[in-house]
């Protein structure tokens, strides 16, 4: 299992893109477009979520993706459809 990830690791990098790799599909962009602190948290740790936009039309199911950043490296990250936008699909990853 890897380190914990905090929000202000992700807040740094709004705006810029992840690369997902998705089953049976390769490898598509995301761009982070929110990262943001939510209330709660045991041990110290502020949980938060983050909020990546795919310009693809298709949903991909709520599972554990790899993502690759060129700054942050490679991330195994869990994601969730979130909700459809005007030009793609957002997903959620919550931390708590």
């Amino acid at each position: 299992m890897g380190r914990a990830m905090t929000c202000n690791e992700f807040a740094g990098h709004v705006g810029t893109t992840f690369s997902l790799g998705v089953p049976r599909v390769g490898i598509m962009p995301l761009t982070l477009v929110e990262a943001s602190r939510r209330r709660g948290g045991e041990g110290g740790r502020v949980p938060f979520s983050l909020v990546f936009r795919s310009s693809s039309d298709e949903t991909w199911p709520h599972s554990t993706y790899q993502m690759t950043h060129p700054v942050m490296g490679r991330i195994d990250i869990v994601l969730a459809p979130f909700r459809r936008v005007e030009n793609g699909v957002d997903y959620v990853a919550t931390f708590d």
